[in-house]
């Protein structure tokens, strides 16, 4: 038989920890596992009271925790105290008994159970987040007992269908009366596949009625088998159902707008493609097909390389590259496909770019318009301006020579009726030769036939002889030209002839325009790599209406103003297309009633 001594030594061995208190409420014995999770040395709380290491005041309140007649408690959720102090979650098996001599003693089996509260806490925390976004999804729960035949739904299913948390009614049969007459087979028929054992899992979209009746919403059930009976037959279904009504909708709507953009796409007049980054066609229209003379399946097996004119196709791509690079949201040209038939068509091209989600290009949309006949009449009526044109020059040449003659003949002189007509025929001769080469010009510019001879000189004696050569406008409208230039050495890269055509339509503008007895300033300042020439005037303005239109070709904002200070309506728009095409750039600034200003720039550096 083992001493008590024996038994003492066993007891301070074993790796649990246990400690003895007794009636007095101190520890009469603990072995080294409870020093260690307490943080004591070994031996260091034998004769202490109990008090010092759990959250109680004497050994009665430890009894108070077994209930009699049972003579041991397993206690959940006392909390111990190291000797730093800090708190130490216990799990605690205690057992009572009556010493003969000692009174009432207590063994306790305590083990740190931090990572159990921790792990507790976690899985708490994970539900609750699980909970709250069920809630947040609106998703509903259920369950259905066959056994039973009842049905148990959460606080979310309720509301899904309009009813109150306390509202007594049969679930079941309030379901199946809301289902659409004609989804209740879709709703009912997995549910009973899952009864039958045929699937483990099933899932549906059904229509329900709303409480009010007012309309119908979506919903989608998600079903599974949960229990069996010992023979494997089904005996409870589990679920989720949410309210999808928003995302069927939104699927509507896309699919309504998916078959507008294909119905558009298919009946358009006008050619259009959906083309690959690849330059492969991936799907084309009717139009299109016509257009090119193939048909849809041998176009879709090609791509717009194979029908795009060599000559033309570097450009195409130049401008597929900038879209690419995202430079261009949209291009457009004139270019030459090939038909079916080796026959030439000139097409307007119009190419957008399609993103993909991460706005990578995904695809381009192309529409190509027939122009070709457009661009055989533009042909044919610049043919024919030019040639009226160059007609109507040489004559008129010799008549206005015929009648400078006969202003300066004075061995004869005519009277002074004859002299008055004589004035007018010469005036209204020297308009209609303006008119001519302002159309020549235009013709050239428009053609892109039009040859500048660029060189470099210095800008503000350019300014000066334009504005010697113009005075007689001044002189005309009683105005005078004044120059502003602090830095006489500035030079930039013009043609002297067209240059001085440039000046020439803004100051006899200005000199039209400006207030009587004003002047017109014209500026010259440095900006970088070029120079900015401005002509302005103090007048009427330009109306607010007119000026988008202002460089079109014979545009005039009150022809009867023009036609009483002359003018052809083609200044404007050829000085826009000489100052764009030498390298510069031109606009202006006005106020109705007030201040107008026109300017161009001329480079400091070589044009390209």
């Amino acid at each position: 038989m083992m001493s008590d001594q024996s038994i003492i030594n066993a007891f301070k061995h074993i790796r649990v920890a246990l400690m003895i208190v007794g009636a007095s409420g101190r520890i009469l014995h603990c072995n080294r596992a409870t020093d260690r999770l307490f943080g004591y040395d070994v031996g260091a709380l034998q004769g202490r009271p109990v008090s010092d290491v759990l959250a109680v005041a004497s050994a009665q309140d430890l009894g108070a925790l077994i209930e009699p007649p049972a003579i041991d408690a397993i206690v959940k959720g006392m909390t111990g105290r190291m000797r730093s102090g800090e708190p130490v979650p216990l799990g605690i098996q205690m057992t009572v008994w009556d010493d003969e001599q000692h009174g009432a003693q207590y063994a306790l089996v305590m083990r740190d159970v931090t990572a159990e509260v921790r792990a507790e806490k976690q899985a708490k925390e994970t539900l609750r987040r699980a909970q709250s976004a069920i809630k947040g999804a609106r998703i509903a729960v259920f369950e259905y007992d066959r056994t039973t035949d009842t049905v148990n739904v959460c606080e979310i299913w309720r509301e899904i269908l309009g009813l109150g948390p306390t509202e007594e009614v049969n679930i079941h049969e309030e379901w199946r009366a809301r289902l659409h007459p004609d989804d209740r087979e879709v709703a009912l028929e997995p549910m009973m596949e899952c009864i039958a054992g045929k699937r483990d899992q099933v899932n549906c979209d059904y229509r329900l009625r709303k409480r009010d009746g007012s309309d119908w919403m979506w919903i989608r059930s998600d079903i599974s088998v949960t229990e069996r009976d010992r023979d494997g037959n089904p005996t409870r279904l589990s679920g989720v159902m949410s309210d999808i009504t928003q995302r069927k909708n939104v699927e509507k709507a896309l699919r309504r707008s998916m078959d507008q953009f294909k119905s558009a796409f298919e009946s358009a007049a006008v050619g259009m493609a959906l083309v690959g980054l690849d330059g492969r066609f991936l799907q084309v229209n009717p139009a299109l097909c016509d257009l090119l003379g193939y048909p849809l399946e041998d176009l879709l097996k090609t791509g717009f390389q194979a029908v795009t004119h060599p000559d033309d196709l570097q450009r195409d791509l130049s401008q597929l590259e900038l879209l690419m690079a995202g430079q261009i949201s949209t291009y457009q040209l004139e270019k030459r496909f090939i038909r079916a038939n080796g026959a030439v068509m000139w097409g307007l091209l119009s190419v957008g770019v399609v993103k993909d989600d991460d706005g990578q290009a995904d695809h381009f949309v192309s529409q190509v318009v027939d122009v070709t006949e457009q661009r055989r009449l533009a042909e044919l009526k610049s043919e024919f301006v030019s040639t009226v044109s160059h007609e109507l020059r040489t004559p008129l040449t010799s008549i206005l020579g015929s009648l400078s003659l006969l202003s300066s003949m004075d061995a004869e002189p005519l009277s002074d009726e004859a002299q008055r007509l004589l004035y007018i025929a010469e005036q209204n001769g020297n308009r209609l030769h303006t008119l001519i080469n302002d159309v020549l010009d235009f013709e050239k510019f428009s053609a892109g036939q039009m040859r500048y001879e660029l060189e470099r000189y210095r800008i503000v004696g350019l300014v000066e002889e334009s504005v010697m050569a113009n005075l007689a406008s001044a002189d005309r409208f009683n105005v005078r030209y004044e120059v502003d230039c602090p830095d006489r050495t500035l030079a930039g890269y013009v043609d002297p002839k067209r240059f001085q055509q440039v000046m020439a339509n803004l100051l006899s503008n200005a000199a039209k325009f400006a207030r009587n007895d004003s002047k017109v300033d014209i500026a010259l300042r440095p900006e970088k790599h070029a120079i900015r020439i401005s002509v302005c005037n103090d007048g009427d303005g330009i109306p607010q209406s007119f000026q988008a239109q202002l460089f079109n070709p014979f545009s005039q904002a009150d022809a009867a103003s023009t036609r009483s200070r002359g003018g052809t309506g083609l200044g404007l728009s050829i000085t826009k297309q000489i100052v764009e095409q030498t390298g510069g750039e031109i606009g202006f600034d006005s106020q109705e009633g007030g201040r107008t200003c026109f300017w161009f720039t001329v480079p400091t550096r070589p044009p390209a």
